[in-house]
């Protein structure tokens, strides 16, 4: 006698597979990811030396090295006071990182992309404001000026890898 096999009807599995891989249940969308033409957005309630290790860890776990962070606010709010003006930010950071294999791919297919690299996220929060903004130029909008096949191509896995480091910071 051959065990019976339980059947899930798709009406239940699909959407349940959709949540799965949204993450946490619900679609990136609702978690605060923003998608423009242009850039990915995601907004935090949370203290900002937090989300920025949170963001640095994420970058690591996607197998991207962190290539440094410009500390725009120090800088700008030193030259306005030097200058007897305000700066409107109580945080701006600019952190980048790169994928060297993914970079060497790039190159080959284009030397000029190189004018873009590595990635980068500027974090930052408005004075007074209680969220931190995180905010980068989406790849596949930059593949456009290069009208490549390949450069669309490695544009979605660097987009996909951003994504998916924003996954892990909304989730934390």
């Amino acid at each position: 006698m051959t065990p019976r096999r339980s059947c899930i009807p798709l009406t239940v599995l699909v959407p349940a597979l959709l949540l799965a891989a949204a993450g946490n249940g619900e679609p990136a969308e609702r978690r605060g990811i923003e998608r423009t033409e242009e850039f990915l957005v995601l907004r935090v309630k949370a203290p900002f030396q937090e989300v920025l290790a949170t963001l640095e860890a994420a970058v690591a776990r996607r197998n991207y090295f962190l290539a440094g962070t410009n500390h725009l606010d120090d800088t700008l709010r030193r030259r306005a006071a030097d200058l007897g003006t305000s700066f409107d930010y109580d945080h701006y950071k600019i952190v980048s990182f790169c994928s060297l294999t993914l970079a060497d791919e790039a190159l080959r297919a284009e030397p000029a992309v190189g004018a873009f690299m590595p990635c980068r996220l500027a974090l930052y929060v408005r004075k007074g404001s209680p969220e931190v903004v995180i905010v980068t130029l989406r790849p596949t909008f930059l593949a456009r000026v290069f009208k490549s096949k390949e450069m669309t191509r490695l544009a979605e896995v660097v987009e996909n890898d951003l994504l998916e480091i924003l996954r892990m910071v909304a989730a934390e």
